[in-house]
């Protein structure tokens, strides 16, 4: 059976059917059948009662398709449950749902409690009817939603207690909502050129072994730049025009821990990043993410391989948005190891979170392979890039 069943009864039940039974006995010593008949009717109506409950659910079917909505925050949506009876009918029921408070139900004025919203929702359902519960609700906050419990609470026919359903497998339903930006006010001035193959749309680099085309002629052309057989086609001078090519690529590393416990800067850790995906994504440039939370497999914590582009921007926002602080920490020293030995090292690197003594040592690694290293640095509203400086900082961002 998809539903677990409970029954709540009270003592008042048991006193009706010793009365019933009472009355049925008085019957036959007063010889009365109006004692009689009112002694079936109770004892029909407890059996009745009986049946039912322990036939309630039986073919009772709750579609649950694995589905994923994603949001950016304020943004609305709604949970969609689907049911069928093929068994007795529900009859006043109620239906509870509780789920994660990274987004709040619409139409209903409820406080969250513990990190989850509880919903209560008449329900009645017919034999061979299907039903659709539709709960709609606004993206909250940076987090994954999902529906945790699911119970259907039926009374009894004589109002002596009530059956409990609560639904068995796990609800594939989920809200994923992204995280808000962080702006990084000076994020152009440390964005510098080194020399490098790959064509960036601003550098100060050109590859001469790779034309692009060519323009009219200005005064301050360099006169070796002039492209005399063009020059000659259009009787005007003409110059040469290369490509644009620098060194890019970025790594950005968040230690999303204090100490064995998760950071109490991690919205604006995370906030921070975001912000940064977006600037690279709109220029273009490569970059990857990690982030020292425990996975399983041949990495062992959250990172995303270098790229660009607009699927890119969702893979990393979705591996944001799914970080909490229940997550399983993964040490950070070991995960930056972990990176400059076995994973592509970016020309430049941001960390962003608390450093240590062990942590400088795997940075000045990471630095000898050539990377240029920088931290974010959080303010109240806001937040900056400078240089990591190779030594011990408390806990940086503060």
């Amino acid at each position: 059976m998809e539903w677990k069943k409970f029954s709540v009864e009270d003592n008042s039940l048991s006193l009706t059917g010793i009365l019933g039974i009472f009355l049925l006995l008085a019957s036959f010593y007063f010889k009365s059948w109006q004692v009689f008949l009112a002694a079936v009717i109770f004892l029909l109506l407890i059996s009745a009662n009986s049946f039912y409950m322990k036939n309630l659910g039986k073919n009772l079917v709750m579609q649950n398709p694995k589905k994923r909505l994603k949001f950016f925050p304020n943004e609305e949506g709604n949970w969609t449950l689907k049911f069928e009876n093929k068994g007795l009918p529900i009859l006043r029921g109620e239906l509870k749902v509780f789920f994660d408070d990274s987004v709040a139900p619409l139409n209903y004025e409820l406080a969250e409690r513990l990190g989850r919203y509880e919903l209560n929702i008449p329900f009645t359902l017919n034999y061979n009817e299907q039903k659709i519960v539709t709960i709609p609700f606004a993206a909250r906050k940076r987090g994954v939603a999902k529906i945790r419990r699911l119970e259907l609470y039926v009374p009894h026919f004589l109002g002596f207690g009530e059956t409990i359903l609560e639904y068995r497998a796990q609800i594939k339903q989920e809200a994923l909502v992204y995280p808000v930006r962080l702006p990084v006010k000076n994020k152009l001035s440390f964005f510098k050129d080194r020399q490098g193959i790959s064509q960036a749309a601003y550098s100060l680099f050109e590859d001469r072994l790779s034309p692009a085309g060519i323009r009219q002629y200005v005064s301050t052309d360099s006169f070796n730049r002039i492209h005399w057989k063009a020059s000659a086609r259009k009787q005007n001078l003409q110059t040469k025009i290369f490509d644009r090519v620098a060194e890019t690529g970025w790594n950005i590393s968040l230690n999303v821990s204090e100490g064995h416990s998760i950071s109490g800067h991690l919205e604006e850790l995370i906030s921070g990043a975001a912000d940064m995906a977006y600037y690279w994504v709109k220029q273009e440039i490569p970059f990857s993410l990690c982030i020292n939370i425990r996975v399983a497999g041949s990495t062992p914590f959250y990172f995303i391989p270098a790229g660009s582009g607009k699927e890119h921007l969702q893979k990393v926002l979705e591996t944001l948005a799914l970080v909490d602080n229940h997550s399983s920490l993964y040490p950070y020293e070991k995960m930056l190891s972990f990176y400059g030995r076995k994973l592509a090292v970016q020309p430049y690197f941001i960390h962003a979170g608390q450093s240590k003594p062990s942590t400088i040592k795997v940075f000045n690694l990471i630095n000898r392979k050539g990377a240029l290293l920088y931290e974010l640095y959080l303010s109240d509203k806001d937040a900056v890039i400078q240089p990591l400086q190779l030594k011990i900082t408390e806990v940086a961002g503060r």
